[in-house]
């Protein structure tokens, strides 16, 4: 098991990073003609990182699951 502060720099770069993976979703909704490949890709990422997430969180002995 790691150590917990490791962990919580572990969740927190992941909740940076899906942060960023929103801030990327919503600047391709906003354009015109959103790039539908781009936002795809994306939540594809963010999908991976909410899964990164719950292991994570499941090490820390907090169990989640994902509605959607």
């Amino acid at each position: 098991m790691k150590p917990y502060d490791q962990v919580q720099r572990e969740i927190q770069n992941i909740l940076d990073k899906i942060a960023r993976a929103n801030a990327s979703i919503a600047r391709h909704e906003a354009q015109d003609v959103p790039d539908k490949l781009a936002l795809i890709q994306y939540g594809e990422m963010k999908g991976q990182l909410t899964e990164q997430l719950l292991v994570l969180l499941a090490e820390m002995d907090i169990r989640l699951s994902l509605a959607a």
